[in-house]
């Protein structure tokens, strides 16, 4: 990694510096630009042994436009660009004049040589100024580092969480400033976020294939431009900061969803903006005769091996954490990310070293997708991150569809781990049921197959494997909802709720909405149905019994061992008739119920001294799939000897315990029963002689 220079923009001896790296290049200009970016000025930059090209200038005030044009070598066969035709952006500046306007703009195309200067969005001179954050933002480096076993992650898009949000003034809607306003942050405490994770908000632009016909745009933000600047649609950088200060305020965290993998700058054809202009060889994955490597699908895969990159991660992901407040990171195609120089998997390698180095040197969570789009497959590698686990969102949607042979493989992410386990003691999973890359849970309800028509790609985009099925009826569609995101928020693991799923929203089927920035993808904040309503109230029910609860705020895999003060196992697998389940069951294609009793005195077996204090009440769970008809579940005895209490039922709020000790189980169904530890039942009826204890709970 380069060390000892800083790059981009700095103040040093009364001076402004201008440093860029490149290796390959044989001349750059630095380009000051009037307000106005009508007036050009050139200033040759000098380099030094380490390829950083510099100059100090004096009277260069905070607001100054600029950019760089690179001399050298036009010779792909080479993977070298050079055109100083074109004007490019600082990859390290902190501010962009604007957005990529043109897409299409032919200014912007790398082999002619119209001068892009009016096309390519400038790079602007700023200054962070601690004295002065501390002074206006008080709580934004006073971050709430909660735990991970006491978060819950909720996954937004800036834009579509509050575009169509009518308590909010209009001027701050789809922006950062609607996450600062106390009713959004009312509502987010409400539902227990702990931690708002805001889909990519550096500055992109669209893909190759978004052309100016189709109308559409990079709404996801998954094609950066830049890794530091914000993106302008969504506000300035003093906007973020007021964004973060109030949300510690209120004790959330704030997390952003980074990508690393791959830049707009599309491969070696078309557009030249920044990196492929400025070294190609050091910024992305090529081979010696200048091919493009594509380990990511869009034909632009950064190389993480390189010093220059390290250098660029270090430090944009060190000045969102420092300087910005920002408490986590969840890496898109991490396991791309994680690829050495041959492209194979590398746990140890430059890009794992350097998150690593940021989380512990900042407190910084540290999430992603453990997966390369070029095939590899990394889940449980991903040493120091918590990973996404498209297994658990996968399973959960099958067993609620009513497929078959699910049971088991369910049953290794509700205790913690995954199907393939790794003899890991503590959970390192995010669990959800959907996220911002598929279909929205009430989707998966009511779509048997993609509807991706209105992204003009012939219905050939997106995943078309969705563990989906329309559902017979409204109420079982809204039963399977329920039961799906209860499945997910009371597994162990960390919970993420894909922001509007918790209102039932759909997106018509589209499984791929990466381009729709319009009302089919944002959030409708009025006439809620009833069942909207009921399913908004229950997830805030479950992660407030989350929040109470030990047993689910903790991150420790269930390990089956007896606990010796009640001889219990700590987790028990059981059947309908109330027996523990034995090799046949789990192997039994027609069993669709998955029933599990957890001791409340769990911690007592874990390895984690911490979870030795976690006694707490006897749960027991039961997952009902497609039984086609009513099951009479026998309750097997609670571990701590009291009496079974129903917590809640999804399938219905006036359900009971039958007399003979069964409950009816209905299909598509999660129901939770209690039973609360002796001290605690007594401590509830002290001062209240003869009082019952109630049979449900407001969490």
């Amino acid at each position: 990694m380069i060390k000892d220079s800083q790059l981009g923009v700095s103040r040093q001896n009364g001076k402004v510096r201008f440093s860029v790296f490149s290796e390959h290049a044989q001349n750059i200009e630095l380009c000051l630009f009037s307000d106005d970016e009508k007036t050009e000025t050139r200033i040759p930059l000098t380099k030094d042994e380490n390829n950083i090209w510099s100059a100090e200038l004096k009277d260069i005030k905070p607001g100054q436009k600029y950019g760089y044009r690179a001399h050298g070598e036009f010779a792909p066969e080479k993977g070298l660009y050079f055109n100083p035709h074109k004007l490019l952006i600082d990859p390290f500046a902190k501010e962009l004049s604007s957005t990529l306007k043109d897409w299409e703009d032919p200014a912007i195309a790398l082999t002619n040589d119209i001068d892009s200067a009016y096309a390519v969005p400038k790079s602007v001179v700023v200054f962070d100024d601690p004295k002065k954050d501390e002074k206006d933002y008080p709580y934004l480096h006073q971050k709430p580092h909660r735990a991970w076993k006491n978060t819950v992650i909720y996954e937004a898009n800036v834009k579509g969480f509050s575009a169509l949000h009518p308590d909010l003034p209009e001027e701050i809607r789809g922006k950062f400033l609607a996450f600062a306003h106390p009713e959004v942050i009312q509502y987010l405490k409400s539902l227990g976020v702990t931690h708002l994770e805001l889909m990519p908000v550096t500055t992109t632009c669209g893909g190759l294939q978004l052309q100016k016909e189709k109308g559409l745009s990079d709404y996801w933000g998954y094609n950066p431009i830049n890794h530091f600047a914000f993106d302008k649609r969504y506000g300035t950088r003093e906007d973020f900061k007021k964004m973060v200060n109030e949300l510690h305020k209120a004790g959330i965290e704030v997390g952003l969803d980074v990508v690393y993998n791959h830049t707009g700058e599309y491969g070696a054809q078309h557009n030249l903006l920044s990196y492929k202009g400025l070294d190609a060889p050091n910024y992305y994955r090529m081979t010696e005769h200048g091919e493009f490597i594509d380990t990511t699908g869009c034909k632009n895969s950064i190389n993480t091996n390189t010093p220059i990159v390290g250098r660029l991660l270090q430090d944009s992901l060190t000045y969102f954490t420092r300087d910005l407040g920002v408490d986590g990171f969840r890496f898109d195609l991490a396991g791309d990310c994680a690829l050495d120089g041959n492209q194979h998997f590398d746990a140890n390698g430059q890009f794992m070293r350097i998150v690593r180095q940021i989380s512990a040197d900042y407190g910084t969570k540290i999430s992603g997708e453990p997966w390369s789009a070029m095939g590899g497959y990394y889940l449980g590698n991903m040493d120091g991150f918590m990973e996404w686990s498209d297994r658990n969102e996968n399973y959960v949607r099958s067993f609620y569809r009513g497929d078959e042979y699910i049971v088991p493989r369910l049953a290794g992410h509700v205790s913690g781990g995954d199907d393939l386990w790794y003899g890991q003691t503590q959970s390192k999973y995010i669990r959800y049921v959907a996220a911002h890359d598929g279909f929205t849970a009430y989707d998966v309800v009511n779509y048997n197959e993609k509807n991706n028509w209105a992204n003009n790609e012939n219905n050939n985009d997106g995943n078309n494997n969705n563990h989906s099925s329309v559902s017979p009826s409204r109420e079982i569609a809204f039963r399977r909802l329920k039961s799906m995101m209860t499945a997910n928020i009371l597994s162990r693991g960390v919970p993420m709720i894909c922001a509007g799923d918790e209102l039932a929203r759909t997106q018509q089927g589209n499984n791929n909405a990466y381009c729709q920035d319009n009302e089919l993808t944002w959030l409708h904040w009025k006439d809620f149905s009833p069942e909207q309503r009921d399913l908004y109230l229950h997830i805030r029910k479950l992660t407030a019994l989350r929040a109470e609860h030990p047993t689910y705020a903790n991150l420790d895999v269930f390990s089956g061992q007896t606990v010796a003060s009640n001889g219990r196992k700590d987790i028990e697998w059981i059947r309908a008739d109330g027996q523990e389940m034995q090799d046949w069951d789990w192997n039994n294609p027609c069993n669709h119920i998955l029933s599990c009793v957890i001791n409340g005195k769990n911690g007592e077996v874990s390895k984690n001294k911490a979870s030795h204090k976690n006694v707490d009440d006897d749960f027991l769970i039961i997952m009902c799939g497609n039984t086609y008809g009513v099951v009479d579940f026998k309750l097997p005895t609670p571990p701590n000897k009291q009496k079974w209490e129903l917590l809640f039922d999804t399938a219905g709020a006036h359900k009971k315990i039958n007399d003979n000790g069964t409950y009816s189980v209905e299909p598509y169904s999660y129901i939770l029963l209690t039973s609360r530890k002796p001290e605690k039942s007594k401590e509830r009826t002290r001062g209240n002689k003869g009082a019952k204890p109630q049979a449900t709970h407001e969490y």
